[in-house]
């Protein structure tokens, strides 16, 4: 072995991959991590954008995340609370109706329940979910469609349902699978006003990026920016790590923390389990925009329904001074729905919000990324029962990790660094 040779490498800058990192660095370990894109961040990106701050990727957080609030805690980090909406809309049959957020998640209850029931039995350690996995399995086996399709519901119900999976499963409910919902339900305390609050209404002052400049820099680690990974191959004391721009590095032990639907651009030697090549092949089902929309009209905070709709979610995320607010959509397929098409957007929000004018908008393109191929993690069905444990077993000195296969919040950044800090303890081990 030469002397440049790296304890660790960590392949993927998210949270996963710094996590993993600083885990590594603090048990003494040298790290070396690549991450493809020009900064960290991953899945998350903080950006100026028409005189503010948005977040293109993840956001939200929660104190019901613990992995995340103990990190917020450490950073002395502050969180911001949004504001409710004024106006509730939600659409039956192509019918626009409107009143409170009450009376709307009243509504939303009635369908949740039903679409829930059974989830304390199959999932009584929300935190492990295969603890239960023979009753579990019957609702992994589904997709959030069939498992729709089971309900006895009025047409109210079920349109204000369906609107409310698709916006959680940021992906075709046909293709997108039941425990999706399940687990985000059962971790946010078993309840629709948690599950609601927990993924769209806490942030973090600064930004996501102040958490992951405070994760990263609690320990040194080095780190090199534009390093498109696209061979590991495993040596007998060692591991090499190819860049397409022909870059060698090597390493005693190796944690790849990039997006499941990622792993399939890089090859392995020798090929890793047939297990893990099957859940890389079956992927996970995000597939949707997330989009910021800029809008003069009727000064109020607005929350708007439709299910089916390009955006099919779409709530105000701030009032300006100016007359305009800032408006954040959600939709379950990033090809319906192009942000930089203002016409096409305007008639858009004319379906699900009339009254308002666009003036620009802006979305960053998660499917089409190369280096995420997707949004957060929605498992398709047969995830848990089949796949979840093989892609959490080390082989040899590789160890996969990441958000997308975390135990909790999976698709989440508490389920990123949860994965992270067993990766790099793990890493720090194999290394020694």
């Amino acid at each position: 072995m030469s002397p440049g040779v790296h304890d660790v490498i960590v392949i993927g800058g998210g949270f996963a991959g710094v996590t993993a990192a600083r885990e590594a660095s603090l048990r003494g370990r040298s790290v070396l991590l690549l991450e493809a894109r020009d900064r960290l961040g991953g899945r998350t990106w903080s950006h100026e954008w028409a005189g503010t701050s948005v977040e293109y990727g993840g956001a939200w957080v929660h104190w019901h995340q613990p992995h995340t609030w103990s990190e917020i805690t450490r950073a002395g980090l502050e969180v911001e609370l949004s504001d409710d909406a004024e106006l509730a809309g939600w659409y039956v049959d192509g019918e626009r109706r409107s009143g409170t957020a009450a009376e709307r998640d009243a509504i939303a209850q009635r369908g949740w329940d039903r679409f829930v029931d059974g989830v304390r039995e199959a999932l009584p350690k929300p935190h492990d979910p295969l603890h239960a996995i023979d009753r579990l399995a019957r609702f992994d086996r589904m997709t959030i469609a069939e498992r729709l399709e089971q309900l006895e519901l009025t047409p109210e119900e079920r349109s204000v349902l369906a609107a409310e999976l698709e916006s959680l499963a940021h992906a075709p409910l046909h293709d997108a699978g039941a425990v999706s919902v399940l687990r985000w339900h059962a971790l946010s305390g078993y309840s629709l006003e948690l599950t609601q609050q927990t993924g769209g209404r806490v942030t973090i002052t600064g930004g996501t990026r102040a958490l992951l400049d405070a994760i990263a820099s609690r320990a040194p680690f080095e780190c090199q920016l534009g390093a498109v990974v696209a061979g590991v191959a495993q040596r007998d004391d060692h591991v090499e790590v190819q860049t397409r721009e022909g870059d060698a590095f090597a390493a005693r032990a190796v944690v790849v923390a990039v997006p499941i639907n990622v792993l399939g651009a890089i090859e392995f030697v020798p090929e890793l389990s047939e297990a893990k090549r099957r859940a890389i092949a079956l992927g996970q089902a995000s597939r949707g925009i997330k989009i910021f929309i800029r809008a003069r009209g009727e000064p109020l905070r607005q929350n708007s329904i439709r299910p089916g709709h390009p955006f099919e979610y779409l709530a105000t995320e701030s009032l300006g001074d100016d007359g305009t607010q800032l408006m954040i959509g959600f939709g379950p397929d990033a090809e319906r729905c192009d942000a930089t098409d203002v016409a096409g957007v305007q008639r858009q929000l004319e379906q699900i919000l009339p009254g308002y004018e666009v003036i620009d908008a802006t979305a960053h393109d998660w499917l089409a990324d190369p280096f995420s191929c997707g949004t957060w993690a929605i498992h398709r069905p047969g995830w848990y029962e089949q796949h979840h444990a093989d892609m959490q077993v080390p082989e040899g000195r590789l160890i996969l990790a990441g958000g997308d296969i975390a135990d909790g919040w999976a698709g989440f950044i508490d389920g990123a660094i949860e994965s992270g800090l067993r990766a790099g303890a793990r890493a720090a081990v194999l290394s020694g």
